[in-house]
């Protein structure tokens, strides 16, 4: 049979919980942010982000993720053609 919960902790809305752990120290990612990662293995951090584009971008981004993954023989994503597009757009206006 389980015991009864602890009402108190229930009560204090989760504020004994968050006692209860140490805190921690976030870090901050240091790479500049007009830069791309160093080494092509090397995480970053990513977040979603929607957009609606025209149904001929759409295509065209299909099938060019499609054709360039199979000259490559490995999975070229939709994702990497739009991120290298944009990487590419903003180096030339920064610069």
């Amino acid at each position: 049979m389980k015991a009864k919960p602890d009402i108190n902790a229930f009560l204090e809305g989760g504020a004994g919980d968050a006692a209860d752990k140490s805190p921690q120290k976030t870090q901050v990612d240091q790479t500049p942010i007009n830069q791309p990662p160093q080494a092509a293995n090397e995480k970053v951090h990513r977040e979603q982000k929607i957009f609606r584009l025209p149904l001929d971008l759409i295509n065209d981004l299909k099938r060019e993720a499609y054709e360039r993954s199979i000259q490559t023989g490995s999975r070229v994503t939709e994702t990497e053609l739009v991120e290298q597009a944009l990487r590419d757009f903003f180096k030339k206006i920064v610069i």
